[in-house]
């Protein structure tokens, strides 16, 4: 049996095939980390019905009843982009704690331990739930991580971030202090 090798034409045009698919792929890749495919994702104007999520470290909490308006994000230990927000939404939440802005994190990591160190090394400020193999995020139709969902007083959520967020921006707060006076 022999082999044929390509036609260097053809290992040209084969490769600047690639380059293109990847030019157009990658950059939606860095925004955020993706998952599988939802069945549906999660838009502004939806309820937001209270689940009972476990807390790291600290029993259970119901998410979505009582601390409303809340900002629920959803992320993983081993998403960069996902790590890269943490410090700025620490900041939102001492910044709007005071103003009853509740924060939440919300770990779809499959290992516990994993979040307990991330969370030793660069400790958060705000709650951290757990929804082991983002099984929360699935039924909601979170597209990817990180996500954030911002809900209102009357449970709706009012908007819906995917990728990574500077939290210090003036547009995002814009629309949190929007939430927050409606």
């Amino acid at each position: 049996m022999r082999f044929r090798s390509k036609n260097p034409s053809d290992v040209v045009r084969d490769s600047r095939r690639l380059f293109l698919r990847l030019s157009i792929c990658l950059p939606a890749l860095a925004a955020a980390c993706g998952r599988d495919a939802a069945e549906r994702e999660i838009r502004a104007g939806e309820a937001f019905s209270p689940v009972d999520l476990p807390v790291l470290d600290s029993g259970a909490m119901r998410l979505g009843a009582g601390a409303l308006p809340c900002l629920i994000n959803f992320w993983a230990t081993w998403c960069p982009p996902c790590r890269a927000e943490m410090a700025s939404l620490n900041r939102l939440h001492r910044d709007y704690a005071a103003r009853g802005l509740g924060i939440f994190a919300v770990s779809v990591d499959e290992d516990i331990h994993m979040v307990r160190e991330y969370v030793r090394r660069s400790p958060l400020d705000f709650p951290v739930l757990l929804d082991s193999g983002g099984k929360l995020a699935v039924r909601l139709g979170v597209p990817a991580y990180p996500t954030t969902l911002l809900v209102d007083r009357a449970a709706r959520v009012s908007s819906v971030w995917v990728g990574e967020r500077d939290w210090d921006a003036a547009d995002v707060r814009a629309t949190i202090d929007r939430t927050l006076a409606g």
